[in-house]
């Protein structure tokens, strides 16, 4: 049987391996790319919750990111899909990009920050690649340089 063990935030009440990233690059057989912070995000929770992928979290359990494909099926653009998927209400929203090529929403829900990027194929029905990423409201400021490489390095096929 396994033995659970609690996990202290880290000294300086930040999530763990904040201080020190240790940027690694994730790939996945579907041909997505992306920069990770393996020194934050090192323990792997199980399978992505949308699509297929993998989430990821911080030792302590306060950052998850979540790495996926995901069909588009409808071939939304990426504006319809914002609009057709979004879970929380639009003025919840911080920051919201959209393009032909991807969009990226950004907010506050239950005193955690969460981003969110898809980048869609250049036919309509294939997959899009996407990351998700969610941690503490209080820490924003250390984790905007970090989301900021995570979502510019984010690639995939066009297919």
């Amino acid at each position: 049987m396994a033995q659970e063990r609690a996990v202290e935030p880290a000294a300086s009440g930040r999530t763990a391996g904040l201080e020190r990233p240790g940027w690694t690059v994730f790939t996945d057989a579907a041909g997505t790319r992306v920069d990770v912070p393996a020194g934050i995000f090192t323990e792997q929770v199980g399978p992505a919750r949308r699509g297929e992928g993998v989430e990821l979290q911080s030792a302590d359990g306060r950052a998850k990111l979540m790495v996926y494909v995901e069909p588009n099926d409808e071939a939304f653009t990426p504006e319809r899909f914002v609009r057709t998927n979004l879970k929380v209400p639009a003025g919840a929203l911080d920051y919201r990009r959209i393009t032909d090529r991807f969009f990226a929403v950004s907010g506050v829900n239950e005193g955690e920050i969460f981003y969110s990027r898809c980048n869609f194929p250049a036919r309509a029905s294939g997959r899009m690649h996407c990351i998700y990423v969610a941690y503490p409201q209080a820490e924003e400021k250390a984790w905007d340089d970090i989301v900021t490489r995570i979502s510019l390095s984010l690639r995939g096929s066009r297919n």
